[in-house]
């Protein structure tokens, strides 16, 4: 039995893998002492073998899960990076480190999954969209504040957000209760993205939305995508159970 953590900037998800086959847990957020996300994988009752984990989260929560692990169970966690090349996916970074892990093994599950040129909208504390054509390569992608640091932004600056609102609603996606442009704004964004990089790969790609508030920008797209809620575990999973053949 191996435990999968994905842990973001607010949120630690996990997973458990057995025989190949992921059984998703659960997800809960940080807090001050780490004990909200021990408590709840502790309640589930298994002891893993391993524990994989792909962090964005810095060194206090690598210090502090690298203490439980040892002290609860008795074992040393692994912690994943991106690299230049791995399972048939290669970065466009000249600098991998410098893209974030739960972008690379998103990269990688998608690949996996089906071969095909890809993008890939993953809405969470910040929003990212990737790029990957039909020969594995990462061609690019790019960051952005998520839903609800946009939405806190227009908060504290108040009517000096609103020119978002053209520009989010131009070109009939749906509207958003009057005040609020964000998430047609996001999803916007994401429809510019599919239509910038068809052009480049001569071919509609397919759109894959992961990460927490995916859901909720789905419904303002223009372009049809199709949500997977786990696309970084199952990256993840990849990762941790690869062969010496797969690089």
């Amino acid at each position: 039995m191996i435990l999968l953590l994905d842990v973001g900037n607010t949120r630690v998800k996990w997973a458990w893998l057995e025989y190949l086959e992921i059984a998703p847990a659960g997800a809960v957020a940080h807090d001050a002492t780490h004990r909200s996300w021990q408590r709840e994988i502790e309640a589930d009752g298994l002891r893993p073998r391993r524990i994989v984990a792909a962090s964005v989260a810095g060194p206090s929560f690598a210090a502090a899960l690298t203490l439980w692990a040892r002290d609860h169970y008795r074992v040393e966690p692994e912690f994943v990076s991106a690299s230049a090349e791995l399972c048939g996916v290669r970065t466009a970074y000249a600098r991998p480190a410098a893209l974030g892990v739960d972008r690379w093994l998103a990269l990688i599950g998608a690949w996996r999954n089906r071969p095909q040129p890809t993008l890939i909208v993953s809405g969470g504390t910040a929003v990212t969209i990737d790029a990957l054509d039909g020969n594995g390569q990462h061609v690019g992608g790019l960051i952005v504040p998520g839903l609800q640091m946009m939405r806190d932004a227009r908060a504290r600056f108040g009517g000096d957000a609103d020119y978002l609102t053209d520009a989010a609603t131009f070109g009939a996606v749906p509207t958003e209760p009057p005040g609020d442009p964000v998430l047609p704004l996001l999803a916007a964004l994401a429809d510019r993205s599919v239509d910038e990089f068809a052009r480049r790969v001569g071919v509609l790609p397919r759109v894959l939305l992961t990460g927490g508030d995916a859901r909720a920008i789905e419904p303002y797209l223009t372009r049809p995508g199709e949500l997977v809620p786990d696309l970084v575990l199952t990256g993840l999973a990849i990762v941790a159970t690869r062969g010496p053949e797969s690089g």
